[in-house]
């Protein structure tokens, strides 16, 4: 253990020059290693020398170097300090039992230097006319050696003196280490007292690293340290045990007390107590979250249980008690108000709290409250929803577009309970903005609907338009029946005008013409001056439609005939609309129906589905399908009979390529090449593969190959390398066929027939010819290297090289030779299938 005795000052301030000593005494029984451990962070341990001989450490004796001491009772002695040896030295000492330490503060200066003819700051040195040096407020740091120097034009003279300033290092009055054993719930006072000159200043550490200082007030804390250095703490419990240490300061030195805090449990503290809960009035929101904190101490662990309002036990589903003591409920109602009981019990005693509990309404709140636009068809009801969520229930009312209140008295309105609001019979009044307002004592809410009444205008005998026309034909002294079946939403008034705006509505009753519910005019015993225009208009809230009817009697009959043979079969393709032809001709005029597969007839100008019955009885099927296959029946008829046309409408079927190739394609390389896929289908989609398996899906150029829109595969310059086998494939949606051609390419490798003999000899100054016949499929390159390695390649046309003529068919003509042009010759043939060559060696004599 390292003794701390009055002469151990842990904190020593020098100045710069002097000499410092730090005492490190170690009581111990057995072998000591000490060590100190330098501001800088580096270690000494005995022996050791610095670099610079001014640190020395030995445990034999006292080690006298030129600049450092270092005591075999651990003092450690720096001579000629300097400003970098400020800072903590810390001596270590240890053996194998354990190791105990002690540290020391050291602060230089440098020294002051004072003139007799420059003032001074701070004014507390000054030298007086005779050369005395006074010193105001003398303090420690002013201790050391002040040196007189005095001169003049003949010399100098030096005096010196060394001044002590009287200073006393901090010293606790209490023991350095003491355990303390309190009980649990008492109160603590840990003695803290210490002399020194100047007075030292106390500070206290807890367990947990706070620094506490005198008179300092800590929030959340149960300490508190007094003016005399005494730590107070209250109501003592197990989370204040631990070490505390007192820390006494001043400019001199420093001393330190440790205490150790055991607090005993107590039976008191040991009984359930609840020691942290909520509010004991608290609001919640209507429809909110309950969150009621009660946490319980105590040993054993006590048991957590909530009495709600309704006098039940918190263990009902709709309550949630989690491990900590919190209870917890979802969507908060008016029930849920009132008093709430936490009850914390153990073995050794119980504790209860209570809270209250308010609901608070919340401002009503319509679900999905944005602006909605409802459309209703006239004559049907409409049904506008108001959801609404509040506490306690909000009142519904709902405002109609003439901004008055709508009550559920009248037949007109009905609103539920739920708040939907139900409108019988919807007519154009009915439309326009409806408002529903929620109401509470907390506020109100709104949702606006926009009311649309849907009308469709009325339409006659399904005749699209405003104003249609009809010729119509009859007989002479019959009855004629002239339809006007009007339809719309809601349902349309029909009325017929005759010339001279006679106005029949229907019904209507007379003597000859009769206007029947359903809006058919039925004229009886027709008579020649009944020829006239006649209107039926069809009038609703959407609008108002006509048809004109231009009335012919006839005197004779002609019996219908057709103008397109009777029999006709055509051929479906799906997505193609068809045009079915049927031109009638009679007196009167023939009345053209078209019968369908399945049975159902269209008059003329009459719209189903996919067909269309034009008034010139040409009927239109728009983007037909397979279904739509079958027999189609034209019926025209007048008083004078009736005839009949028949159209055979068949699926499509999968195309048929035309041409076939029986054997292989022969062609030359180099040529060109035309495959031929040709089919009579309408639509259809071609695709070519190739031998390298490229496809060729559309009309398209890619290199060498062409697909031609009439689905031809077109080769340019053909090679060995296009041999092989192609396949056309040709389809549409009901199938596909193929078309396989293996096509051979004619080629062979170069061949060189005719060429000059190995040793040719030529006389000066008369040409010679060196011939160069090739064949190959394809034509091959033919060029001759000369003797001094030139290259002449044969083109079409004669070329001229110096003395050297090249003719097209690939031989060599030397004109005027001479001695310089002997050498060896080469005649070089290549394709893409091989080469060959011949070679001769010229003699010029």
């Amino acid at each position: 253990m390292i003794e701390s005795r009055n002469d151990t000052r842990l904190s020593q301030v020098g100045v710069v020059g002097g000499g410092i000593r730090m005492n490190c005494s170690v009581r111990s029984s057995g072998n000591v290693s000490v060590k100190w451990m330098l501001p800088d962070g580096s270690k000494l341990e005995a022996p050791y020398r610095s670099s610079d001989n001014r640190i020395t450490a030995s445990p034999n004796g006292l080690t006298n170097l030129s600049k450092m001491q270092v005591a075999s009772n651990g003092t450690l002695i720096i001579y000629h300090s300097q400003l970098s040896d400020n800072g903590y030295y810390k001596c270590v000492a240890g053996n194998q039992h354990g190791a105990d330490s002690l540290a020391t503060k050291v602060t230089l200066t440098r020294p002051s230097v004072v003139h007799a003819d420059a003032p001074t700051p701070g004014r507390r040195f000054l030298i007086l006319a005779n050369g005395t040096l006074r010193i105001t407020s003398a303090t420690y740091t002013d201790r050391g050696v002040y040196k007189c120097i005095s001169s003049n034009a003949a010399g100098a003279d030096a005096a010196s003196v060394h001044l002590m300033v009287a200073a006393l290092p901090p010293v606790i009055q209490q023991l350095r280490r003491e355990n303390i054993t309190l009980s649990e719930g008492s109160i603590a006072y840990l003695n803290c007292s210490a002399t020194g000159a100047p007075p030292p200043t106390i500070s206290w550490t807890t367990p947990y690293g706070t620094q506490l200082w005198p008179s300092q007030f800590v929030s959340g804390t149960n300490t508190f340290v007094f003016p005399n250095g005494t730590l107070y703490i209250r109501h003592l419990g197990q989370v204040d045990a631990g070490k505390y240490e007192c820390t006494a300061t001043n400019t001199v030195g420093i001393s330190l007390r440790a205490l150790s805090l055991t607090v005993i449990q107590s039976v008191a503290s040991a009984r359930a107590r609840i020691t942290s809960s909520s509010a004991q009035k608290t609001e919640v929101i209507y429809g909110g979250r309950l969150q009621l904190d009660c946490v319980a101490s105590g040993d054993p662990e006590p048991r957590v249980i909530w009495r709600t309002p309704s006098k039940n036990s918190s263990r009902s589903r709709r309550y949630v008690v989690f491990d900590n003591g919190t209870l917890f409920l979802n969507e908060v109602g008016m029930r849920e108000q009132g008093n709430y009981t936490c009850y914390a019990e153990n073995q050794i005693g119980k504790d209860e709290m209570k809270v209250h509990v308010k609901v608070v309404s919340d401002v009503p709140v319509i679900r999905n409250k944005t602006y909605e636009v409802v459309r209703v068809m006239y004559g049907e009801s409409a049904s506008l929803k108001c959801s609404v969520k509040g506490e306690v229930n909000p009142h519904i009312l709902w405002i109609s577009p003439t901004n008055r209140a709508i009550t559920s008295a009248s037949d007109k309105y009905l609103i539920h309970n739920d708040g939907t609001l139900f409108i019988h019979n919807v007519q154009r009044f009915d439309g326009g903005n409806y408002t529903c307002l929620a109401r509470n004592s907390a506020g109100q809410d709104k949702k606006v609907y926009r009311l649309e009444i849907l009308v469709s205008p009325p339409a006659i005998n399904g005749l699209r338009g405003s104003t249609n026309s009809l010729k119509v034909s009859a007989m002479r002294d019959q009855r004629k029946l002239i339809h006007c079946e009007a339809t719309g939403t809601p349902v349309p008034r029909v009325i017929w005008v005759l010339p001279e705006n006679v106005v029949l509505p229907a019904p209507y009753y007379g003597a000859r013409m009769t206007v029947h519910r359903n809006g058919t005019l039925d004229i009886q015993s027709l008579k020649v001056t009944d020829a006239a225009f006649l209107t039926c208009i069809a009038q609703n809230e959407g609008g108002e439609a006509k048809l004109i009817i231009q009335l012919d009697v006839l005197d004779t009959i002609e019996k219908p005939r057709l103008r397109s043979p009777k029999m006709e079969s055509l051929s479906l393709t799906v997505g193609r609309t068809l045009t079915l032809n049927c031109s009638v001709e009679g007196s009167p005029a023939p009345q053209v129906t078209w019968v369908l597969p399945g049975g159902t007839a269209l008059m003329s100008g009459s719209r189903f589905t996919k067909f269309f019955h034009k008034t010139d009885g040409t009927l239109v099927i728009s983007n037909p399908a397979l279904s739509e296959a079958g027999n189609y029946r034209c019926l025209g008829r007048n008083a004078g009979g009736q005839v009949e046309r028949t159209v055979v409408l068949s699926p499509g079927r999968k195309p048929e390529i035309n041409n076939r190739y029986n054997s292989p394609v022969s062609i030359i390389s180099g040529e060109s090449l035309q495959l031929h896929c040709l089919s009579a289908s309408d639509p259809v989609h071609f695709t070519w593969t190739l031998p390298s398996g490229v496809v060729l899906n559309r009309p398209q150029r890619a290199g060498r190959y062409t697909v031609l829109q009439n689905g031809t595969l077109s080769i340019q310059q053909a090679s060995v390398y296009d041999r092989g086998s192609y396949t056309c494939r040709t389809a549409n949606e009901y199938g596909s066929s193929l078309l396989t051609i293996s096509v051979i390419i004619i080629a062979y490798p170069p061949r060189i027939t005719s060429s000059p003999a190995a040793t040719t000899y030529a006389r000066r100054g008369v040409a010679v010819q060196l011939n160069c016949v090739v064949v190959g499929i394809p034509k091959a390159e033919v060029a001759w290297e000369t003797p001094d390695r030139t290259r002449l390649i044969v083109s079409p046309q004669p070329r001229l090289f110096g003395n050297k003529y090249l003719h097209p068919q690939g031989s060599l003509i030397i004109q005027n030779p001479m001695p310089k042009d002997t050498g060896f010759y080469r005649c070089t043939a290549r394709n893409v299938l091989g080469v060959d060559s011949r070679g001769a060696y010229l003699h010029v004599y």
